[in-house]
Formats: structure tokens, sequence, C-alpha cells
């Protein structure tokens, strides 16, 4: 029990029972413990009462030697109200004790605390409200145990120095100058109220995550645009307040209904939201969205809530049309009864999305937020985020069937015309009205639409030209906005053209708007000028790239010739110059500032969305099933960590639950052309990924790819990542190690995979590594972000291929950050084999070369597949060793000083060193391995269907690029024996030029060789056995292709499989479907019959000398084996040769059931057939048609695995015709 005594000044002391009672005016309230009343003149008693809490009057000297007595036990404070300057030493010095302190409505500023004031440690509640301080005061920082602590109306705009407060529960901040809080208080892990109101928070940040114990947060009145996902899901929040901000949209996140945690109020009001965030009533009783910009509510999130009416949703002062305001006034129970009577006429029209696009400070961010609301929105009064890709939506009412021509174009007075604009590459061209009534997506009739767009913001810095072509895509319009008040001639290139350049070479079906900014700055005149340069500059810019196409026509035209190769360039070309491009034909001039210009925007988009020809999809009726399945997906999407589904599953899931999986390709394609999902299914590396939250995907981007990444990787470590669980299962990352990591990805482009986590620790859960690995293998194994590298801790470099088995290497090399220059030891190992064999070539942009393609290519030249083991990687090419062959590789790329080109060279060079009689690479070997590279670039290429790219070939002689690159259309030039060079007119091999085909002599004597080494690896048991060398016969009238010996061709991948590794199979020796060693059609008489016609030449492992006497054999050799094979080589041949034949036949067989085989004939020959071959080859005694055979190939000894009386082709195409398998292409026969 406690009572009240009054302190008065000592006038006239008196004594009643041994208590001093004082007169006159009050100075103190004293609360007693133990008291009986709270009468001043009380009965005397014999139990001594304590003084518990103090309220001055005055801090008077005489005042506070009054309370002496009582200073030790006092545990509340009170000195509020008092108009103080400053604390003096005596309060502090008397109340050590203290627990409770109340200083507000006072006069206090920043030097008004003593600093005996950090003595008070048993302090933990404080207040400091109504006073005028500017900054925390520094002896705060001392009181550890403070747990509630009051800085209100104050002038207070930063509360770094807080880490060691963290007992803290209550912090109320609110009527101050703060920018920014939740960063500093991320250590007050016990935090249960947060009052930030009426400040100037620009951002809620992400470590708001870790304050977990979090009841009531309170952010009224302050500059918030964004609230980020971690705020809905802190766990123990009962109370959110976020009302009087520049909220503009709330973000879509992981919301299981069964897990989520459910909130008693959350207040939106009085923001900026044009879209219902409908998804909230699923984590809240009381949502408050009043007096914002809503149009519509979504009856898809309002259906869910028909069986529960104990929601509450404010909804008024909102610019309603569906449902009703009326309506909506009733509350949530009248919203589901409208929507139920209205549903089944309420029709749907697919929306569009709309890319913006434009330099940095081109005033994209304050233009779309102006468009979206409404009303003038200037970036300087808002926090936006400057990185990756926003997400907007807005709405379109009313759309007419016939839109009218949008209203005059400010300032040049010129009716904007909406005529297609065809480039022949960028021209201007007028055409057909878009009036036309065939150009109309709107039937006829009065009926109005709505037209949903969904608006993405790019962000303008040029770090992001790469990561960002993923997302630019068509259908949409591109929005391509310029500051007119910043705009120079000499900055048209950077504000306009190169953007026009970036957008042309992903896709030249464009339908672009070009905007003007800040057009209140500039007078009628100045601005009319500068959209007359820019429109003009435009036209000269189209003109110059229709040019360098037009010439490459002219130069494939003139000749005398047009082979395959130029002629499918020549059709390329054409592709390019006659693609259709539609551009606004004046620049349309708006002001944020003044909310100036929006109009003729809309009319804009308005008219293209009607334009059938362009937008063949926009606003036609969606069935209302695929409404459902869009809501279905939406649902799927929320209740996902990671909201990335297979194709597979998700047509399974919708198939069960709809039915007619046939149409999931069309509803899918439906939703990511109007931005509800991202499925590429045009890459075959994504189309088995449906990524279900676009927005959350941007964001995944975005916190890996950041022009500012440096800035933000800047922090603290102690505040953010305490709570990850890393791969080794430990929480938590040192300082030090964390700096370490960073710097190694802002040096060197290598990431950590615990940086990496770090990164996205936002967006993950941070207890478990499942969700990371998931994301990393997208980014990694289907977006070609990067690539496996290791690093020893006592080594200086890395290993740019380490072990795929080992997963110890923790770390990637992500290409796009890799700026670092070219090592000296690529020269110490390049330049010395310059002299060797070689095959060179270029890839040349004249135009424009689209960012990230050669990082996307050195990532896949690093697959396994290629075989490559990379030695040095820097900022602008890669050089590596091929793990089989002694070859060195090279490719670069280089930007042209002259023009805005770009050429990628590629070179493979002999690493035998410079030895003569070494064995050397041919020029076939070095093109099983080029040829996968150029066709996975080729691949690349494919995606940009509006670049211009010429391939060339290396002249090996003088080394310079005289020869059209022909990889993709070679069989021209394969015919051809050499070919001259127009610059050094030397005849030139033409295996240095384009690979060969596959059964040319070279690709024989490797699939033989490989063959045999093989064969006699098994027999013998030794995997690691050598071969003697064989030389190359000489050929008279043939090209003399340089000619590996057999020790080179036994590593040599064989040209079948380009480059791929040798699958052959050892068990065809196994195989039971005939007797081995006998060819097919024939039994064991037949073949001996056979061979000793043909006379087949004796081998015994050593000497392969032909007989005098085709008649006879050497005792040694066995009847039935090719000459040089011995019993076990043949019969694992023949097995082989029998299986792939009796494939054949069963084909043939189940093709024409009645044509079988005859006895004693080669597969795919006829008797007489077969008599022709017999006799050709039967021996010079019996020959009858043996005459017209070339003296000199008579008299040559066969080759090892050639029959007598072949060559190397002529051997090809009996092997052919017997199936062998590692020879295919028929076009190469020679007959």
């Amino acid at each position: 029990m406690s009572s009240t005594a009054a302190a008065r000044q000592r006038k006239r002391p008196s004594s009643r029972g041994g208590i001093s009672v004082l007169k006159g005016p009050t100075m103190a309230h004293v609360g007693f413990q133990g008291a009986r009343h709270m009468h001043p003149e009380r009965l005397p008693s014999a139990k001594r009462e304590r003084s518990m809490s103090v309220r001055l009057f005055d801090t008077n000297e005489d005042t506070l030697q009054s309370m002496d007595n009582q200073s030790s036990n006092v545990k509340i404070l009170m000195v509020n109200g008092l108009n103080m300057n400053n604390v003096s030493e005596g309060i502090v010095e008397r109340m050590q004790y203290l627990q409770k302190l109340d200083l507000s409505e006072n006069q206090l500023n920043d030097t008004s605390l003593p600093d005996s004031f950090s003595t008070l440690e048993n302090l933990v509640e404080l207040n400091l409200s109504n006073n005028k301080f500017s900054k925390l005061p520094s002896v705060i920082r001392k009181l550890r145990n403070l747990s509630r602590l009051s800085l209100s109306h104050n002038t207070i705009d930063s509360l770094k120095g807080l880490e060691k407060l963290k007992k803290m529960q209550v912090l109320m901040l609110d009527h101050n100058k703060f920018t920014s809080v939740f960063k500093d208080i991320t250590h007050m892990r016990k935090l249960e109220i947060l009052d930030c109101s009426f400040n100037s928070i620009r951002e809620v940040g992400l470590d708001i995550r870790f304050l977990k114990n979090l009841r009531e947060l309170n952010v009224t009145k302050n500059r918030i645009s964004v609230l980020p996902t971690d705020v809905f899901q802190l766990s123990s929040l009962e109370s959110l307040k976020a009302g009087q901000n520049q909220i503009s949209k709330i973000p879509m996140f992981n919301m299981n209904p069964q897990h989520c945690h459910c909130l008693s109020e959350i207040d939106l009001s009085s923001n900026m939201l044009n879209k219902f965030p409908g998804h909230l009533l699923v984590i809240t009783k009381k949502l408050d969205v009043s007096s914002n910009r809503i149009k519509t509510l979504e009856w898809n999130k309002m259906k869910k809530f028909e069986l529960r009416t104990d929601k509450e949703l404010s909804v008024e002062g909102n610019p309603l049309t569906f449902p009703p305001t009326d309506v909506c006034e009733c509350g949530i129970k009248s919203m589901i009864q409208f929507f139920q009577e209205t549903q089944l006429s309420l029709k749907v029209y697919q929306g569009m999305k709309i890319l913006v696009l434009g330099a940095p400070g081109s005033g994209k961010t304050s233009f779309v937020q102006t468009l979206v609301d409404g009303q003038s929105r200037l970036s300087e009064e808002m926090y936006e985020k400057s990185a990756g890709i926003e997400v907007s939506d807005m709405t379109f009412e009313n759309i007419a069937d016939k839109p009218e021509p949008p209203p005059k174009v400010m300032v040049t007075n010129a009716k904007l015309e909406m005529h297609k604009k065809r480039l022949n590459g960028h021209i201007i061209d007028g055409s057909k009205d878009a009036d036309d009534d065939t150009s109309s997506n709107a039937s006829s009739g009065d009926n109005k639409k709505s037209l949903n767009l969904c608006i993405w913001d790019f962000c303008g810095n040029p770090f992001y030209l790469y990561p960002h072509y993923m997302f630019f895509e068509q259908p949409a319009i591109a929005i391509l906005t310029f500051n007119m008040y910043t705009y120079q001639p000499e900055k048209f290139e950077e504000m306009v053209s190169s953007w026009f350049d970036w957008m042309i070479a992903k896709t030249n079906k464009l339908v672009v708007l070009l905007v003007g900014t800040h057009a209140d700055k500039l007078k009628k005149d100045k601005m009319k000028s500068v959209c007359n340069e820019v429109k003009a500059k435009l036209q000269a810019h189209a003109e110059k790239q229709r040019q360098i196409v037009q010439k490459k026509i002219d130069e494939i035209t003139e000749k005398p010739h047009i082979s395959q190769t130029l002629s499918s360039q020549l059709n390329a070309y054409s592709l390019l110059l006659h693609e259709k491009f539609v551009v606004q034909s004046e620049v349309i001039t708006t002001s944020a500032a003044k909310n100036t210009g929006y109009e003729t925007i809309a009319a804009s988009i308005e008219m293209l969305a009607n334009d059938a020809r362009q937008f063949p999809n926009v606003l036609r009726p969606i069935p209302t099933f695929w409404l459902d399945v869009e809501s279905f997906v939406e649902e799927r999407g929320n209740t996902m960590v990671v909201p990335i589904v297979k194709y597979e599953q998700l047509r399974d899931e919708i198939g069960d639950k709809f039915g007619m999986k046939h149409l999931l390709n069309t509803i899918l394609q439906y939703l990511h052309e109007t931005g509800k999902v991202l499925w590429f299914h045009n890459n075959a590396a994504l189309k088995g990924h449906v990524i279900l939250r676009p927005a959350w995907f941007f964001d995944i981007f975005r916190a890996i790819f950041r022009h500012d990444l440096k800035e933000k990787l800047d922090i603290e470590v102690e505040d953010s990542f305490k709570t990850i669980v890393f791969e080794d299962q430990t929480s938590g990352i040192t300082q030090s190690k964390y700096d370490q990591l960073k710097e190694e990805f802002l040096t060197e482009g290598i990431v950590d995979r615990d940086l990496l986590k770090c990164m996205l620790c936002h967006l993950l859960p941070l207890e478990t590594n499942g969700p990371f690995y998931e994301v990393l293998d997208l980014l990694l194994g289907n977006l070609d972000l990067g690539y496996l590298v290791s690093k020893k801790s006592r080594e200086p470099g890395y290993n740019l291929d380490p072990e795929k088995e080992s997963m110890l290497s923790r770390k990637y090399l992500i290409p796009w950050f890799r700026n670092v220059a070219e090592p000296p030891s690529v020269k110490e190992l390049w330049e010395p084999i310059a002299g060797n064999h070689r095959l060179a070539g270029v890839c040349r942009f004249p135009k424009y070369m689209p960012p990230g393609m050669f990082e996307m290519l050195t990532v896949r030249a690093h697959r396994e597949k290629h075989r490559l083991r990379f030695l040095s990687h820097w900022g602008s090419g890669f050089h590596a060793r091929h793990k089989d062959e002694k070859l060195q590789v090279m490719f670069t790329y280089q930007n042209h000083e002259t023009d805005h080109g770009t050429t990628m060279r590629f070179e493979f060079r002999d690493d035998h060193g410079s030895d003569p009689h070494a064995d050397h690479v041919s020029a076939a070997a070095m093109w099983t391995i080029l040829l996968p590279l150029l066709m996975d670039f080729e691949e690349l290429l494919h995606s940009y269907t509006g670049v211009l790219v010429e391939r060339l070939m290396e002249c090996p002689n003088c080394k310079l690029l005289s020869f059209t690159g022909e990889w993709l259309t070679p069989k021209e030039t394969q015919g051809m024996a050499t070919r001259p060079c127009v610059e050094c007119n030397d005849e030139i091999d033409t295996a240095f030029l384009v690979q060969p085909r596959e059964k040319k002599r070279d690709d024989v004597r490797l699939n033989l060789a490989r063959m045999r080494q093989k064969r006699r690896d098994a027999l013998k048991g030794s995997a690691g056995s050598k071969i003697k060398q064989v030389q190359a016969p000489v050929r008279h009238g043939r090209r003399a292709a340089i000619m590996p010996t057999e020790s080179t061709l036994m590593s040599r991948p064989s040209i079948s499989t380009a480059g791929e590794n040798d699958s052959h199979s050892d068990t065809a020796d196994d195989n039971k479907t005939r007797p081995t060693g006998l060819l097919p059609g024939l039994n064991e008489d037949e073949m001996n019959t056979f061979m000793t016609k043909i006379g087949n030449e004796a081998d015994d492992g050593s000497d392969h000398s032909v007989s005098e006497d085709n008649g006879d054999t050497y005792s040694g050799q066995s009847s039935g084996l090719l000459p040089g094979l011995n019993p076990g080589e043949m019969a694992s041949l023949m097995s082989k040769i029998g299986n792939d034949t009796d494939k054949e036949s069963i084909a043939e067989s189940e093709t024409d059931e009645n044509e079988t085989q005859a006895s004693g004939l080669l597969p795919g020959l006829n008797l007489e057939q077969m008599q022709s071959f017999m006799s050709k080859h039967a021996p010079e005694g019996e020959a009858t048609s043996n005459n017209d055979s070339d003296a000199d190939d008579n008299n040559v000894a066969p080759e090892m695995g050639l029959l007598p009386g072949l060559n190397p082709e002529q051997m090809a195409s009996l092997m052919k015709t017997v199936g062998t398998s590692s020879i295919d292409d028929a076009d190469s026969v020679q007959e």
C-alpha cells in the first residue's frame, strides 16, 4: 500500500509522533511503500516507511536537500514540465537506484545531460519526449538495462550508437526528423512496441525481419513508398499502422493461410495504392485502405471470404467504379453479394505490358508514378528503388471500340499520328491509318472495356543492359523517355539512339513511344527545337543503320555467283531490312511536376491496344475457365517459399483440378503476356520452369545484379546475418570473413556461396538451405550466369576448372562482374606456339553486339561436353586447353574504335610445341572441338532477332579475314579441295575454312584406328597400350591434308560425335545374334569363300606386307579377318557391324514385310550389285572388272583396316553400307 506526503519549505518545524511536518508551498510529491493512508498529518507508526516515487515541482537546492533522506530508496523520479535547461549533478548523484526517470516537457538540449548520467545503471525506463534534442545524447548509450525509451517530439535525425541497448522493449520515436531507423535497431531483438510515426523515413529496411518479438509497429505519416514482405511475416506482429505515406503497392509474398500469423489490424489509409491489396485479408481481421486510388476490387481476391464474414474492410474515399461506392460502404457482406450477382455477366479482357526505359535521370520513375496515380508524383519526394525492375499496375477504364485520335501534342500543335512507321532498320515511313476498321481489336457496338496494364520500369543504368535483356519481350509497348531539359546534341546517342539499338538487337518487331520529360523546365520554343532535333537525329540514325545492312546486301548481289552461304546471309539481311517497326511520329512531351501530357500517353496506348495487327490478343474476352486457372496460379505462388514450379508439375495440378491439360500452353502464354507469370517457352533452358511471382524473380536479380553493389554490401554483419544457417550448419558469419568475401566479389567477380546466401537472405528462408539451392540451380544451370571455381587458401590464383564430382568448391565466377585485365601468363603460353597449325575466325557485329552474349558463351564453353580446361578468364576473353587434344583455345572480343561495332574472335592452336617431328593435331580434329562451341554461340544468337552478324574465317597463310565463315552452310566448300585467298592468292586447304565431311580420309583412319586400339587394349588387358605409328599413304590428284599419326588419332574424339565423349561400348563381343566374324547375310561357309575371293591378307601383329599371290593367305591369318585385325578384333568389329545392321534390317522389315535379305548379300545391295562388288574386289587372276582402276592404286599396299583394292573413301562407302555407326554421311560417298 502507498501514500503521498507533501514536502514543504522549512519555516516552523514541529514534531508529532516523531514525524517532521514541513509547512509551505508544495515542492514535491513523494510515494511511500507501506504507508496507511494519504493524509499528511498521519498518526505515528512503528514501521518505517520507504519512499518509492518522487515528483518534483521545483529543482532548487532546498528541495533537493529535503529529498536526501528518501533518495536511497526512490525508484521513480518525475521531473517533467519544469522548463529545465539542464539536469543538475545533484539530481543524478542523489538517485543512483532510479529505475524510472521522466524528464519530458522541458527545454533540455544536446548538452543538458551530465556525464554522471551514465552511472544510472539500474535505469530501465527513460522519458525524454518534448524537449529540444537534435541528436541522441551520448550518455544514453551506456544505460545497458534500459528497456523503455521515449524520444518523441524532438528533432533527432539519427539513432546510431545504441548497439549496447539490447534489452529494449518499447521505443517511441515519433515526431522527429528520422530518415532511417531500422538499420540502427536490428540488435534490439526483444523490442515489442515501435512508434516511428511523423518522421521522414523513406524505407522500412529488410532488417526488420530480425525484430521477431515486435507486436506493434506504427510508421504513420512518413515518406515510405514500399513495404517489404518481411513486415507482414513478423510472427508476433498484431498491429501495423502505415497510413499517410506514399505507398503505391503492396508486394505479393508467401501466404499459406494455414500457417500465417493473423494481425488484428492493418492500416494503409491515405496512401497511393491503385491496386486493391486483397491478399492482406488472409492475414488480418481489419484492413483499412481508405482514401487511396483504388478503382476496382477484384472478385478473385474477395470470393475466398464468402463464408468468413468476420473480416472488416474499409475502402471509403477511393474512386471506386466496381463495385459501386454505396455497395462498398455496407461492408464485405454486401460486396460479396454484389459479386455473386454480377460475376456471370462480368467480362474480363486481356491486358498488356508496358516497358518503360531510358537513361539515368530521364524521369522514368516520376513518369510512371504520375501515370499510374493520375496526379503529380516526383521521385525527389519519395524513396524509390534505383535498381532492377519495378512493377506497377493500372487500369484504363471505358476503352471505346473505336477510340478517338489522341489530343494534340503539347507545344508542337501537331496531331499525334499513330501511323505505322516501317524502318528498314529504323526508317520511319507512313502506312495505313490506325482508324481502319480492320485494325481494331474491339468488336462493333457501344461496349466499354477495361484495359489492365502491367508496367515494368527498367532501371536506366548501363549495368543492367545484360540482365534486363531476358525480360524485354514482345508483345508489349516500349516507352523510351529522355530528359529534354538536360538534352544536348552530343548526348543523343546516350539518351536515345543507344536504347533503340538495344531494343532492336533483341527484337526488331517493336512498338515504341518516344517521350520527352521535364517539359515544365523549358520554354516552348526550346522544347519544340529539342523535339524536332531528336526526331531528325533518330531518322538519320535509322538511315545509317539501314545503309549498313543495305551495303551488305549490295556486296552479295554484285557477286557473279551467290553460294548457299551468301544466299542464307542475304535472306537474313533482308529480314533485318524489312521488318515492321512502329514508332510514334512525334515526341510526346510530359511534365510530372505539372501532370501534363499524360492524356496523350493514355490515348496513344489505347489506340495501339486496339490495333489487332500489332496486338491480336489484347482486349480479347478471357474465358471464365482461364480466370479460374489464373486465380489458382496466383494462390499457388503465394503459398510457395520459392514460387517456381516445373511445367510438368503445374500441368498435372491444373489437369487434376480443372481438366483440359491441352489448354495449359495457351493459358500460360496469356499469363506471360499480361505479366502475371514468367514462362519463357522459346528458351530451351527455361521452358520447363514457370515463375509464378515475377516481382519476386525481379528481386532475386536485383539482389545480385546491382550497379551500386559496393554500397549495398557495405553493411554490418552483426546486425544482419547472425541467424543465417550456412552449408556447414553453422549460424552467422564473422565480419572479417564477410569483408573478405565481399572484396573478392567486387574485385574478381567471384562470389562465394555464403556471400550469395547473405545477398538473398531477405528473399529466402534463413533456417534452411533447400530453397537457396533451388534458386542457385536455376541461376547457374539454366540462365548461364556463372560457373564453378575453387581456390586453396595458400594459392594466389583460382582453379577455373575444379573437379565437378567434388563439392568442396563453394565459389562461382560471374563473367558479367569479371573486369580484371588479361594476365601475363596468357602470352607466356600463347605466343610460343604462334607458328603452329591453327584455326581462327571471327564473328563481327557491325551495328551492335548484345551485352552479355560473350559472357553467356564463356559459361557454356565451360560445360563438360566441350572438354576445355580454363587457364585464364579476364574481362574480354578466356584462355583454355583441351583436356584430350594437344590444343590451346582462346576466345576474345573487342569494341571497334571507329563505330559501335564489336568483333568476337576465336582461335585454336596446336600445342605440340615447335618440334617439327611432333604429332600435330589436324584441322579436322580442331573442327570437332570448335563446331560445338560455335553451335552454342548460334543458339544464343538465335534469341536476338535484330542482330546483324558477319562470320569470317582467317587465312592460315596471310592471317587476314579473307574467307566467309560457312559452318552453318558447309556443303559447297566441303566438296572442294582448296580455295584461293583473295588477299594472298594462295590455294588454302578447305579443312582450315570449314568443318570436313564425316567420311573423309582423316576421319576413316581416325575411327578405325581408335577401334583397333580399344580392341587390342581389351585383349591385352591394358587400356594404355601403345601402337605403332602409321604413316599416311601418298595420294595423288587429291588435296594434301595434314595427316596426323596414329598415336594422335587414338586420343581424338570422333567427328561424328562433334566433340562429345567417345561412347562406344566394349561389350559388342558378347553379342550372340549370329556367329562373330561373319558379314550380315553370310553363313560361315559363304564367309570363307567371300574372304578367299577378295584376297584377305595375313596379319601377324607386326608385319603388314601384301602377298604376291592374292589367292593365298599367311598361315597365321584366319579366314574371315580384315587385314590388320586379329580374330578378337575382327569378332568385336563384326559384332558391332552386325548389331547396327540388324537394327536397320528390322526397321526395314517393319516397313516392308515382303522384302527380305537374300542369303549371301550385303545389306542394301541387290543380287546384281553384290555380283558387281564381288567381281570388282576379286584377286587379280579372277578379276573381271578391275582394268579401270588406277595403276598407282594397284601397287600401293592396303592400309590397315582396308579391304584390298579399296581406297579410304571406298572403304567408307562399304562400311556405311554394312552399317558402321561412326560413319554416316552418305553425301560424300565416291562412286
